[in-house]
């Protein structure tokens, strides 16, 4: 059986490595736009690479934390962290990942394993100032600039994890949201918490003790640096949680923040309602230790 085409047996025309075939002059103008592009996004700074390495050091850049050795307490505007006692994560932002409808204006919150002192990773505490006389007027007032137990606060994302992302807002501060079809966690399926330009009652906290039989008798109580606290959401009614569901971003692994209250669901409070003849439903559980943060930022830290 012969295995060639008469062609290829009579001798055909052959081409050498020299000869060019098809349209050898567009590949050569393309190969010569693309080498121009590339020049000219190197030298504007516009590459991918660029642009990722430029967003790391801007997300990334060190910041110093207040040092206030004057006293033991948390002030408002202090640059602080927020320290979650079981995980031992900082809660942190990523203006890149942003909400693509435009009347959100909000970036994603998550809680980062990288717990040095960053621009993404660092918050300043601001008091809530109610729109109205008569909502102010039914607020304790402080005639200091230090934090207190039972005051309502917002919390702002540093300035610094802001500049340069192209992202148009004078201010960005946490932000939850009640469950519903729009808004919910991407994990849990919880209440979202996200940081947002929009301000609005939605940004509010509450500082609260982690144990509920003190809250009352803590309230107007300063807060101390690495007091635990629990941060009590105003509208939604939920505290701010660091969860177990584990995603991979751009900073690498890092666990998702939301909004939800974690209480346990053993019989100790059953049996101790039994013992002192306190009504279970007249007892308020006490959060987990998932809900639990620590404000990191001054030298003295309470134990």
């Amino acid at each position: 059986m012969n295995y060639f085409t008469r062609q290829e047996m009579e001798g055909s025309v052959r081409y050498s490595g020299k000869c060019r075939i098809g349209n050898w002059n567009e590949n050569d103008i393309l190969d010569e736009v693309r080498l121009k592009d590339y020049i000219a996004k190197k030298e504007a700074g516009t590459l991918r690479m660029d642009k990722f390495n430029k967003r790391m050091a801007t997300a990334l850049q060190p910041v110093e934390l207040t040092k206030d050795a004057s006293d033991e307490y948390v002030h408002f505007g202090d640059v602080v962290q927020l320290e979650n006692v079981t995980s031992g994560a900082v809660v942190a932002v990523d203006v890149e990942s942003r909400d693509p409808r435009p009347a959100e204006n909000a970036c994603a919150v998550s809680a980062s394993f990288h717990v040095d002192a960053c621009a993404r990773n660092t918050f300043t505490f601001e008091p809530y100032v109610p729109r109205t006389a008569k909502a102010a007027a039914m607020l304790p007032t402080y005639d200091d600039d230090v934090l207190h137990y039972g005051q309502k606060v917002k919390l702002a994302v540093n300035p610094a994890a802001i500049e340069g992302s192209g992202w148009d807002v004078a201010t960005c501060r946490l932000k939850s949201f009640t469950v519903s079809q729009t808004h919910f966690a991407k994990f849990s399926r919880r209440c979202e918490v996200v940081a947002s330009g929009n301000d609005s009652y939605e940004c509010v906290f509450e500082v609260l003790t982690p144990d509920p039989a003190k809250r009352l008798v803590s309230e107007g109580v300063p807060v101390m640096a690495g007091a635990p606290i629990v941060l009590l959401h105003c509208q939604t009614n939920q505290c701010l949680c660091v969860g177990t569901h584990g995603f991979a971003n751009d900073f690498g692994k890092e666990l998702e923040v939301c909004g939800h209250t974690e209480t346990s669901v053993g019989n100790s409070y059953k049996m101790e309602g039994l013992a002192t003849g306190v009504p279970k439903s007249l007892k308020e559980r006490a959060p987990q230790d998932c809900n639990v943060f620590a404000i990191v930022g001054k030298p003295t830290v309470v134990a």
